[in-house]
């Protein structure tokens, strides 16, 4: 039986730009509680005002998830002000294209800070609180990444990985207590990302090189988040495509390998180009003016990082 949505409480991280911000305001279409966190405070006050338009109740947290009482605090002011949380979704997170062995120990480190720790330190800050419910729905956003290494994408696909298996475990951990979880596997999405990855890097290696039949908007991202909000079920894949490439690529790993060899081409000719071009060099070269605009609401990446994100 489908659930009902209107008065359900969902907390979303990375809710001031894209699959966040598209699932907020659907979740207000829904008449939902919805609590938005993010960084850019002045960004989920726009998505919180539709929300509020469109029939739902906001609640705007300023939130880092790379920060232990931050994220204490999103839950508790959420649980003070709605006085439940039905529905978690971790959502923020980022990505970087670089080779493995020129990536920055502590730039490695600090994707793992915020695509795997943030959502961990999610869960253990809303877990207790469904667990007294006797009920809830944990959703996290992954990447058809998380499924097949992504070359030059590397940090970013290790990070999708671990999530993509921490749901699988937690999903039966929490089973007994009535809590759901699901994992989401968005393929490219059209988000600002690409926009400012291009503006951060002189180049921007992801929307070049994937094929326009591999990209959705976030509006279909989440339309299939809230589907899945209404009939839980473990994954969730907004691309049938994706999903039976990654079938295909599981079955035969030498056509995973001749499929990737040549996105790794493509990535070393755009990282050549880029180089070639002195406008690109300035940009790689130099410390970014402004926070990236991505999904994760995370700390700024060290000069030369190029930001990508679903």
């Amino acid at each position: 039986m489908a659930r009902r949505l209107e008065n359900r409480v969902i907390v979303i991280t990375g809710a001031s730009s894209g699959i966040g911000a598209a699932t907020a305001i659907e979740a207000g279409r829904a008449r939902m509680k919805v609590v938005l966190a993010a960084r850019r405070v002045d960004k989920l006050d726009a998505v919180a005002r539709r929300v509020e338009e469109l029939g739902g109740e906001a609640l705007t947290v300023e939130t880092d998830v790379a920060d232990d009482a931050q994220v204490q605090r999103l839950i508790d002011l959420s649980v003070e002000r709605f006085g439940r949380i039905d529905v978690l979704f971790a959502n923020a997170g980022y990505g970087f294209f670089e080779p493995v062995v020129d990536t920055d120990p502590d730039a490695e480190r600090r994707i793992f800070d915020v695509n795997y720790f943030g959502v961990t330190r999610c869960i253990r800050a809303a877990g207790p609180v469904m667990r007294k419910q006797g009920a809830g729905h944990i959703i996290i956003c992954t990447s058809i990444v998380g499924k097949i290494g992504l070359p030059y994408y590397a940090s970013y696909s290790a990070t999708k990985a671990a999530l993509s298996n921490l749901a699988g475990a937690l999903a039966l951990e929490l089973e007994p207590q009535g809590i759901d979880v699901s994992a989401l596997f968005p393929v490219g999405t059209r988000t600002e990302f690409f926009a400012s990855v291009a503006e951060q890097s002189g180049t921007d290696a992801i929307s070049e090189n994937t094929p326009e039949f591999m990209i959705q908007s976030a509006e279909h991202v989440a339309r299939r988040v809230l589907r899945c909000v209404r009939r839980p079920h473990p994954e969730i894949w907004p691309s049938l495509l994706g999903y039976l490439g990654i079938v295909l690529w599981t079955l035969s790993p030498r056509f995973y390998r001749f499929c990737f060899r040549n996105h790794a081409r493509w990535c070393r000719k755009t990282m050549e180009r880029s180089a070639a071009t002195p406008t690109a060099k300035s940009a790689t070269s130099a410390a970014p003016t402004r926070e990236p605009s991505r999904d994760a609401e995370s700390a700024e990446e060290p000069s030369g990082t190029k930001v990508v994100a679903d």
